[in-house]
């Protein structure tokens, strides 16, 4: 992840200009209204990874908050992560996808191809949708899936973006919820990696009623709840890619690190000095010849007799 005031090569043609490290937090403004209208980056894109870029949409009315959240899809060695993040309360549908064009373009994975974008097409995300795919030609949308689909041939719709209704709202806020509360063994790292200040300051009031399930939560009072949702698209969105393999990459990443333990218990177990006097072992054993472990297990030094 880049440091404060690392350099940062923006690629000409984006419409991105760096903003100087000087005007980042000006003394006479709250932190988050000034991050506001401005795209924040924790990780440079990887042409090793996989992008996924999921947009709320608002209406630019200085109420509530459109935002494109960026996610870098997780692997064995690291969870989905928000790599980054523009938060805006004064642009329009219309005007809000000629953001989200050149973010995604920019998290392109090494074959050229743009992030994955979800758009929540609730509202006004239809417009944003339709001016992001006719008018900027960008051609790697979500395409909307059949979660209950029994037939896999199925689980494809022909319609483009995210819907969330009352059938698609519990899953994703619990899925971010396992995301975030989560740990890797191998790591200690969350299977959700939240970087952003916005998404932060939100978790602290995004509040479901004394004896209502996860998934009623909302923000309370005149806290806002943007950002967790786009936080909530993104992971729902990245686990479907996760779900592309036989198996999701949160569990390979728990089975390897219990495969670790094993092999470090293993060598351990054989580094220590048998009584062989005392002990029932036989002679293969005696040898280091047991068959039910790997040669790497042994020691490296045997005594020759």
């Amino acid at each position: 992840m880049p440091t404060p005031g690392d350099a940062l090569e923006l690629p000409p043609g984006y419409g991105f200009s760096a903003i100087p490290k000087a005007r980042w937090f000006p003394q006479d403004e709250d932190l988050l209204p000034s991050l506001m209208d401005r795209l924040l980056i924790w990780e440079k894109p990887r042409k090793t990874e996989r992008y996924v870029v999921s947009v709320d949409v608002a209406g630019g009315t200085g109420l509530d908050r459109s935002v494109i959240e960026v996610v870098r899809v997780g692997s064995l060695r690291e969870p989905d992560e928000e790599v980054a993040q523009f938060v805006s309360d004064s642009i329009d549908a219309v005007e809000l996808a000629y953001y989200i064009d050149p973010i995604g373009r920019y998290y392109q994975d090494a074959e050229g191809q743009e992030a994955l974008v979800a758009v929540e097409f609730n509202g006004m995300g239809g417009t944003t949708q339709s001016e992001l795919l006719h008018h900027l030609g960008y051609t790697n949308l979500y395409i909307w899936q059949h979660e209950d689909a029994r037939d896999p041939r199925g689980r494809y719709s022909r319609a483009f973006g995210w819907y969330t209704n009352s059938r698609t709202r519990p899953m994703m806020l619990q899925r971010l919820f396992h995301a975030v509360t989560t740990l890797d063994e191998r790591t200690g790292l969350p299977d959700f990696r939240i970087n952003s200040p916005f998404t932060m300051d939100e978790m602290r009031d995004f509040q479901a009623p004394p004896g209502y399930p996860l998934w009623k939560a909302e923000a309370f009072g005149d806290a806002h709840d943007d950002a967790i949702m786009a936080a909530a698209i993104a992971v729902q969105v990245a686990q479907t890619l996760h779900f592309e393999g036989n198996e999701p990459v949160a569990e390979q990443r728990r089975r390897l690190a219990e495969e670790k333990g094993r092999k470090t218990e293993l060598a351990d177990r054989f580094s220590r000095k048998v009584d062989y006097i005392s002990s029932d072992c036989t002679a293969d054993e005696m040898m280091g010849r047991d068959e039910n472990y790997p040669e790497e297990y042994l020691p490296s030094a045997r005594v020759e007799w």
